[in-house]
């Protein structure tokens, strides 16, 4: 059973592919991909950078859309029966069970002003499911991979770490506000009363402190595939857990340090 709910769009198909993808593989391509793309960033004159409002009120630059498509065309090259969900163009869907999902750049709004907290987000699913995961922050130097049971930031192996009570827990979101003003309001408001630090670090810079051992958990509402989907194997590599507590179709969740899963669970589950 898939961990999260299936994205609408169909993106499995029902041909097994025969090409076993090793998670060193997996590695040492999206290594070599994601450097390349963040090359693509970390060049970039500011003064070329074009700024658009996509419908959904979310920020794209041309260098989303640039690294987007070096990806794709890399991905496509090494592996050309697998299939690719992307940020910024239209999903490819092949007959292998494999399909590769990107964010060029999660989150813009952060690349937009300059703020290095951003990041390339590169994972593979296998019959819908993420098995491999990889984020690169370009501006920071790091490089995070997982498997859903072993996550190394720079290639060394890394765990969250144990709770020690909310008085010394660091929590994360992306968006107070929206937090403060959505369906949650009630519980946030309630786990803001717990004696916490809390900060706005968010997009995949959370979830790299959460990797990290830095923080404790991190929160985020409304998210597309692209947004998580490559971030599930690599923070539960690291040993955090998963409390979706989204309605419907939405993708709410939380990841954090395996004791405050049943907290976060019970906390959110009245909404």
């Amino acid at each position: 059973m898939p961990l999260l709910r299936q994205p609408s769009k169909s993106i499995v198909t029902s041909v097994i592919s025969s090409m076993e993808l090793t998670f060193d593989e997996f590695c040492s391509f999206t290594s070599t991909i994601t450097k390349d793309a963040a090359d693509i960033i970390n060049s970039r004159d500011p003064s070329s950078i074009r700024t658009e409002t996509k419908p959904d009120g979310t920020l794209v630059t041309n260098t989303d859309c640039d690294v987007e498509m070096f990806i794709r065309s890399r991905i496509e090259e090494k592996f050309p029966s697998h299939g690719i969900i992307g940020e910024e163009y239209d999903d490819k869907i092949k007959s292998s069970s494999y399909a590769w999902i990107i964010d060029p750049i999660d989150g813009t709004t952060s690349y937009h002003f300059g703020v290095p907290f951003f990041g390339i987000l590169v994972g593979l699913l296998k019959d819908g499911n993420p098995v491999f995961g990889s984020m690169r922050l370009p501006m920071l130097n790091h490089m995070l991979v997982g498997d859903g049971s072993q996550c190394m930031i720079d290639g060394v192996r890394c765990k969250v770490k144990k709770f020690d009570g909310f008085e010394r827990a660091l929590i994360l979101t992306s968006d107070d506000v929206r937090m403060s003003k959505s369906i949650y309001c009630e519980s946030w408001n309630r786990l803001r009363e717990s004696g916490a630090s809390f900060r706005t670090w968010g997009d995949c810079y959370g979830y790299y402190l959460l990797c990290a051992g830095k923080a404790d958990a991190m929160f985020d509402l409304d998210l597309k595939p692209c947004d998580i989907l490559p971030i599930i194997p690599i923070v539960k590599g690291a040993g955090a857990k998963i409390v979706d507590f989204g309605k419907n179709e939405a993708i709410d969740l939380s990841a954090c340090v395996p004791e405050l899963g049943d907290k976060i669970s019970t906390l959110f589950a009245n909404n």
